[in-house]
């Protein structure tokens, strides 16, 4: 038997905090392709059930067309079983409260619940502050059966999160869990593991990285697990420290250099860090154009700092030592001064600003 682990899918995320509305719209459409083709993946390499340990939609409130979307998908695919928990995302979504649903649809409650198969037994609870209270005193797992439990939420102690620690000894073989987006795998006793499959597709900076599901395949009552990266695009970022570079066109030859293996498909963020020298002029515009060019979409974080020495300008007669010991003088912070000086230093080299 094949499963499909995958959770957070964040459906009808908004995703304007980095895209323009063209983008986020289109990547808005791309989250939900991605589930999409999570399905035709299970359909073609005979998986029988698909997990999704909660957090299916960002929100209760979803639009119109995503509901007919995720229904039909699900009603047109009669052959795989999708097994649901509630995240802390859609608790109230539509998807909780269907009259009717389709008879491959599974819809967990607040208490333990198990479906049974020849190859295994897949039992799941909403975790929430209601179920938290009685959820480790209630599962009762039969130990002679192959056991995979559902469930989504943070690991940590009891009352602030899923106590791992609480879980050892009832039986468990893989603990499917949802709410980490970032891939992540660990114990529970010397019988299971516990797996977070992260989420299928990076919606922000902070979440670089591959994403995907896990493929479980039971074979002799063991499971084997992979986790497969599957998203349409991925999100890097990159960081270059600009110490000891002494112009623009260096700058850019390293940031080439970090990104010639990033398929252009992809988003990119840079991070500049380190101390520049003052004759320095920084293009960032120039760099952040230069990447989104190339890339889905790029941006561009400049954390490096100024270094400058007020020594070296107490006896500088020019227009510029004027200028720069004046700054310093200043009771601007000395992040203030640094970018006076900075724009400064521009406008007496006739730079653009």
């Amino acid at each position: 038997m094949r499963i499909i682990h995958t959770a957070d899918l964040h459906l009808d995320s908004k995703l304007e905090s980095n895209l323009d509305p063209v983008k986020a719209k289109e990547r808005k459409r791309e989250l939900l392709n991605t589930f999409e083709r999570i399905v035709e993946y299970a359909k073609e390499n005979d998986v029988s059930a698909i997990i999704i340990a909660g957090d299916m939609f960002d929100k209760a409130r979803i639009s119109i067309k995503t509901k007919e979307f995720v229904m039909n998908l699900i009603s047109l695919n009669s052959n795989i079983d999708f097994i649901y928990a509630s995240g802390n995302h859609d608790e109230d979504s539509f998807i909780m409260s269907l009259e009717s649903k389709p008879s491959n649809l599974h819809i967990f409650s607040n208490s333990w619940e198990t479906i049974n198969y020849k190859e295994c037994d897949i039992t799941g609870i909403n975790y929430n502050e209601a179920s938290e209270k009685y959820l480790y005193d209630t599962l009762f797992l039969n130990k002679d059966r192959l056991n995979i439990v559902v469930m989504h939420g943070p690991l940590g102690s009891k009352g602030n999160g899923i106590n791992v620690n609480q879980l050892r000894g009832k039986g468990i073989n893989y603990l499917a869990l949802g709410h980490i987006h970032k891939f992540q795998k660990g114990s529970i006793d010397s019988l299971g593991i516990f797996v977070y499959p992260g989420c299928p597709e990076g919606r922000g900076f902070d979440e670089i990285g591959p994403k995907g599901f896990v493929l479980l395949d039971i074979i002799d009552h063991e499971i084997k697990t992979e986790f497969i990266p599957f998203a349409k695009r991925e999100l890097h970022e990159i960081v270059l420290d600009i110490t000891g570079i002494d112009n623009w066109t260096d700058i850019r030859k390293s940031v080439s250099l970090k990104t010639n293996s990033i398929p252009d498909k992809d988003m990119v963020k840079l991070r500049l860090f380190g101390n520049y020298n003052i004759n320095l002029i920084k293009q960032n515009e120039l760099l952040n154009e230069y990447l989104n060019d190339t890339y889905y979409f790029a941006k561009v974080i400049d954390e490096s700092k100024l270094a400058i020495n007020p020594k070296d300008y107490e006896k500088d007669i020019s227009l510029k030592g004027e200028f720069i010991r004046t700054v310093l003088k200043s009771d601007a912070s000395k992040e203030t001064q640094n970018e006076i000086i900075e724009y400064g230093i521009k406008a007496l080299m006739k730079e653009e600003i």
